[in-house]
Parts: C-alpha cells; structure tokens; sequence
C-alpha cells in the first residue's frame, strides 16, 4: 500500500483481554514485539492493544518520505483507535511512541484517562546526533538489515540478550528504509512540546531506565513539568525497561494504573 503525506494508512494491531483499554505505543525500529514479554500480566484485568506504527512490524512501509511524519504517526493512531471504537483509555507511549503519545494526549485530553511516558522526551537533544547520522547513513546506502550487523553485538550475552537480538533482527527486517531515515531525521529536530505539557490535566507517570544516559535528565524534566506527574526510575534497565528489568516495570506501570482507576 503505497501512502501520501495527508493520508492515512490501516495499521497492523492486536488486542488482548477485557476490561479498560490500554493502548501501548512502541518506539523508533520497535513493533508490537517490544510488548510480548508483558502482555500476559497486563491483560488479566484489562484490554490491552498493541500495534505498528507506518513503516514498521506488520503495518505498511509506504516508501514515501514525505509521509513519515510524527504528525502523520498521529494521524494514523487516531483513526486505528476511533475504528477500534475506544473513546477513553489509559496510554503508554516508550521513546518515539512517547512523542506521539504525548502529542495525541494534548490533542485528544478528553480521550486520554491517564498517561505513561517511558523513556522519551518532550524536546530534540543533540546527545547522540553523530550516532544517529551515521546510523541514517548506513541506511541509505546498505538498508536496515545492514543495520543490525553493525548494531546486534552490543546487546551482550546470555537468553535475555539472545531473545531481544532475534526480536531486533526481525524488527529491522521489517522496517521501511525510508521510514528510518525520515523518523530518524525528525528525532534529531522536532520541536519541544514542554510549554504545552505545563497545562496538561492528566494523571502521568514518568518511567525511565536508570542506565538510558540520553533520557534519564529528560525525564526529569517531564515530570517537573507536568502537573502532578510522578517519576519512577527502574533499576537495572535502560532504554527498554519492558524487557531489562520486566518485574520492576510491571510493578511501576501497576502502581500506575491503580492509582487512575
């Protein structure tokens, strides 16, 4: 299915269980995968709902630059969600999806019961631009599975680290090229939304690995920002705390959600 930049397109999804909804939105390269370690737990009690964005998982790769856009990856969420029929819910957003969660919630406050920031930032930082040119670079010219050979060393050793390099094969395999490279470029400049997170009126938590250096700061700043919200650091985790340290995080998002409903 080939996109424009004004349209929208069908995205891949699942749900679990019954219950309140709770919408869990994956980050940068991720898919619906970044979720399969917590699912189970999650859905005893709620419906919980997963799905791609554009240009990654199962949803389509449309190879047009122009239409990936943060913008575009709202556009798409809030018809999924508006078909799936869910007027209210709980939402998480990890890392990009954060910044879509993020702009959705300011949107759509009155969809939004509660928020979960995870990992994410409110604003562009220039920690990690080299990285990530290089990285849009070696797209480009060699596509993304090239990307994980240079990339899949650095997960370590052992089941954890074996389990999450075949989910980051397969993720990567996946991925719209194009997708990589325009996301990747808007990551390096979006504009900073903190201004707006000030007057946000809705309950938040602020979930961050204690070993993800680029956000930990960032995501203090979110929590100072937005009224009310509580920080909450998981220890031995970094970026994908999901995964890292998956108790902890449960717990965290647990504590969360009872306190909302």
């Amino acid at each position: 299915m080939s996109g424009a930049a004004d349209k929208t397109v069908a995205l891949a999804y699942d749900s679990t269980g019954e219950g309140f909804p709770l919408v869990l939105v994956h980050g940068f390269t991720g898919s619906s995968l970044d979720w399969v370690d917590v699912i189970e737990p999650l859905a005893e009690d709620r419906q919980v709902v997963t799905f791609d964005h554009r240009g990654h998982g199962d949803s389509p790769n449309t190879g047009d630059a122009a239409s990936y856009t943060f913008d575009q990856l709202v556009d798409d969420m809030t018809e999924m969600l508006e078909d799936l029929e869910l007027d209210r819910f709980d939402l998480l957003g990890h890392s990009m999806g954060g910044i879509v969660s993020m702009r959705y919630a300011l949107a759509h406050p009155e969809r939004v019961r509660s928020l979960i920031l995870m990992d994410t930032a409110a604003e562009a930082s220039a920690d990690n631009t080299d990285m990530m040119r290089a990285g849009i670079e070696q797209v480009r010219i060699q596509g993304t599975s090239a990307l994980y050979e240079l990339i899949q060393g650095f997960l370590g050793e052992g089941a954890l680290a074996d389990s999450r390099r075949a989910r980051m094969q397969t993720k990567l395999g996946q991925m719209d090229p194009v997708a990589f490279t325009e996301l990747g470029e808007e990551l390096l400049t979006y504009p900073s939304v903190l201004d707006q997170l000030a007057g946000l009126r809705i309950p938040t938590t602020v979930i961050v690995g204690v070993n993800d250096h680029a956000l930990r700061g960032r995501a203090d700043d979110l929590a100072a920002t937005i009224p009310g919200a509580e920080l909450v650091v998981i220890p031995d985790a970094a970026h994908s705390p999901q995964e890292e340290n998956r108790d902890a995080w449960l717990a965290a998002v647990g504590h969360h959600l009872s306190r909302v409903g």
